[in-house]
C-alpha cells in the first residue's frame, strides 16, 4: 500500500497601498500558482516541477 504525504504552506500576502506604482497588484489563484510552479522549476529543474503539478493547488480564502 503506498502512504501519500500531505505538505502544506500558508502563506499571509501585504501589499504596501505606498509603494508609488501605478498598477495594482491583483493576486489571484492562477497568478500565485504560477509563480510557486516557475520557483520550484527554477529551484529544482523540470523533473522536480513535474512530481508536485498533480497535486498543487492555490485555496483562496478572504475575510
Amino acid at each position: 500500500m503506498v502512504h501519500f504525504k500531505n505538505r502544506y504552506m500558508v502563506m499571509e500576502v501585504f501589499i504596501d497601498a505606498g509603494r508609488g506604482e501605478p498598477d495594482p497588484v491583483i493576486l489571484t489563484q492562477f497568478n500565485v500558482t504560477k509563480v510557486i510552479r516557475d520557483s520550484i522549476q527554477l529551484n529544482f529543474g523540470e523533473c522536480g516541477l513535474a512530481a508536485p503539478l498533480d497535486h498543487c493547488k492555490v485555496l483562496n480564502s478572504k475575510y
